[in-house]
């Protein structure tokens, strides 16, 4: 008999039945996850056994449980994209081979089994080598924000002015410390005030607050001052089409997440036509396959950099025991301005 492990394991397959969309938030987990014993997974060629000790809860974790993702579900395996851990087994392959034994932060690829478990699985080449003085709460979520920041913003020009929503989140705090070292111009959109003086000591060039009652005026104010033509969004909604048609020529609207749970609208389709505007969707998985692994390690080093010297550092709105999170899991999500993290047993 296979050894097992704890985990929280998806209770549907596939896709969910009608189409839709999800925010960052979940109301009741026990509808797609259950606690219980999984089967221990056993690596393949090229891949890679974990045993986890923290894994991260980002809002593709809350998409991709409730089937609105674009990764199918695999009923009974567990959920989770994001970890820590030691690699404690490798399948055949020199990568592997070269992982065993070593901390790594890592990202579940399709064919793995994921991080919200004692033990996952994932290909060599998504499970990352540590540097000594990285915390584990900074390498639980390496890779979805930070990896993330670091790729989108070679998109940006130095000099130049790029405008990001939610910029309240872990990922917009990282973006605003990034975009000053490099020279870059960040527009920063918020949805309340508190966030406003942070983000604006972390490196923000401008910081908007969408709930003000001038917001509109300020936006276009901020554009004609800085002409931004990028538009790194996570909101995909109508208040996003409206900074989209707010922006002048040849903007590009660049969305990675819907946290938004309205359609997504285009105002005025004539922008597209003739002032050169464009709609474009961005996956890092999808960076990830096409970049070099040696480009991806430069990358990863320069992040974990960043953490060791406290350039960056990762905000912590709840640590959750693995045997807690259905219970927990919504009233720690509705906390802002944080990451929600998963404890392993041993962790």
């Amino acid at each position: 008999m296979a050894p097992e492990m704890l985990g929280l394991r998806l209770r549907q397959g596939g896709n969910a039945d009608k189409a839709g969309f999800v925010g960052d938030q979940i109301e009741r987990p026990g509808d797609y996850l259950e606690l219980g014993p999984v089967p221990r997974p056993v690596p393949g060629p090229g891949q890679v056994l974990i045993k986890v000790r923290r894994a991260a809860v980002n809002p593709s974790d809350m998409a991709f449980i409730q089937g609105f993702y674009g990764q199918k579900r695999v009923q009974g395996r567990p959920a989770g994209f994001e970890g820590v851990g030691r690699v404690v087994e490798a399948g055949p392959g020199l990568m592997g081979r070269y992982l065993r034994g070593r901390d790594v932060g890592f990202y579940v690829t399709p064919d793995g089994s994921g991080a919200w478990a004692e033990y996952a699985l994932t290909q060599a080449a998504s499970a990352l080598p540590l540097k000594k003085g990285v915390a584990d709460r900074d390498a639980a979520g390496l890779i979805v924000n930070p990896v993330t920041a670091a790729a989108m913003m070679e998109l940006v020009k130095p000099g130049d002015a790029f405008v990001f929503s939610a910029a309240a989140s872990q990922l917009g705090k990282l973006i605003a410390s990034l975009a000053r070292d490099q020279g870059k111009k960040m527009i920063a959109l918020v949805r309340r005030p508190e966030p406003v003086a942070a983000l604006k000591s972390l490196g923000a060039t401008h910081v908007l607050d969408e709930s003000h009652p001038d917001f509109a005026d300020q936006l276009a104010t901020t554009f004609a001052k800085e002409t931004p033509v990028i538009f790194l969004d996570a909101v995909a909604g109508s208040a996003s089409a409206r900074v989209h048609q707010t922006m002048g020529n040849n903007a590009r609207w660049v969305i990675y997440g819907k946290l938004d749970v309205s359609p997504a609208e285009i105002l005025d389709p004539s922008d597209m036509i003739f002032r050169n505007k464009t709609v474009e969707g961005y996956w890092t998985t999808d960076w990830a396959r096409k970049t070099s692994f040696l480009r991806k390690l430069r990358v990863f080093g320069e992040v974990q950099n960043r953490f060791r010297d406290g350039r960056w550092t990762t905000d912590l709105s709840a640590e959750l025991p693995l045997q807690q999170v259905i219970e927990r899991l919504p009233q720690a999500l509705a906390q802002p301005d944080g990451k929600v993290q998963i404890i392993m047993p041993e962790g």
